[in-house]
């Protein structure tokens, strides 16, 4: 059977283009795991995922960005005692910019889904005023006016995180607002130090 010169170069093209694939493939699956501080994260569907354990307790949590992409956030002052007293407020400015409503939202649910599971908190929604119809009906918390744990999300040019007694002030605008309270996460739950 003779072969012709044409089918060897299709053939040798085809493999070579199976081999790139395949290098893809492996490049790609090393692109989406990463080691932080002892944890292994997987990103999966864009979600940095990674295992942590509580009292034997394996928990899977997701985050929107991998701890590298937070180092960078200042986190200054500490928190007491009544850090650690029920119920956990998360409150937020409700007159603020209408675009960076929906990014203290998604923050808020992360805050709340963290700190829910694992670490069995109760989670209270908050105003820091009480200026639209969504807070009509929510306890008005600041810092200042309780001594039970404060989450203050706020709209703001600076992205950091400003830890004060019973209370953390988290800030950004946009994404970073998001960014900052994963930080904060991450520091809580000893991810990052």
């Amino acid at each position: 059977m003779k072969i012709s010169k044409s089918s060897i170069i299709v053939a040798a093209a085809v493999l070579i283009i199976i081999a790139g694939f395949a290098a893809l493939l492996l490049i790609s699956e090393n692109g989406d795991r990463a080691d932080y501080n002892g944890y292994q994260f997987v990103n999966e569907n864009g979600l940095w995922q990674t295992e942590w354990e509580r009292e034997g307790q394996i928990y899977v949590l997701d985050f929107r960005h991998h701890p590298e992409e937070v180092e960078s956030i200042p986190i200054t002052g500490q928190t007491d005692i009544r850090f650690q007293l029920e119920p956990v407020y998360i409150t937020i400015d409700p007159s603020g910019e209408q675009p960076d409503q929906k990014y203290l939202a998604l923050a808020a649910i992360d805050l709340a889904r963290k700190l829910t599971e694992p670490f069995e908190r109760e989670v209270q929604a908050a105003c820091t005023r009480n200026e639209t119809e969504a807070c009509e009906t929510r306890p008005i918390v600041t810092c200042e006016n309780t001594n039970s744990t404060v989450i203050y999300l706020k709209s703001a040019e600076q992205t950091k995180i400003e830890l004060l007694g019973n209370c953390a002030v988290i800030q950004g605008n946009g994404e970073s607002i998001v960014m900052a309270a994963e930080k904060a996460i991450y520091q809580w739950l000893g991810i990052m130090d």
